[in-house]
């Protein structure tokens, strides 16, 4: 008799558990959800007007010019975008507001290609 007290008392307690709200954390919203705060874009007060057409890299050619030892892609985006939309193999991440304060987090010695 005690084994099926035993028993139904296991019984009981996983019934008891099965039926009662188990408390998580909600999943993280999709990308596309985010809030304002967390999309924002941080960007110095003042920027240096954009380079010239003579100065941009074309479409067609970005596989060719990052093929070179001697360029390097800073990716400017902010870590949201760079999980939302993606990034090349090999980029430096230096959000556009961070710049100016990291500027000696980039190689001296080679061409600065800036996405």
């Amino acid at each position: 008799m005690k084994a099926c007290v035993t028993s139904w008392a296991i019984v009981m307690l996983l019934a008891a558990v099965a039926v009662s709200p188990v408390e998580t954390a909600p999943p993280p919203p999709p990308a596309r959800q985010r809030t304002e705060l967390q999309r924002s874009i941080r960007a110095p007060d003042t920027l240096p007007p954009p380079v010239g057409e003579e100065m941009r890299v074309q479409a067609r050619d970005l596989d060719a010019v990052l093929g070179d030892e001697n360029v390097v892609l800073l990716d400017v985006r902010e870590p949201w975008e760079l999980e939302e939309f993606g990034t090349r193999e090999g980029y430096i991440n230096i959000p556009l507001g961070e710049l100016e304060d990291r500027l000696d987090e980039l190689p001296k010695d080679k061409t600065i290609l800036t996405a």
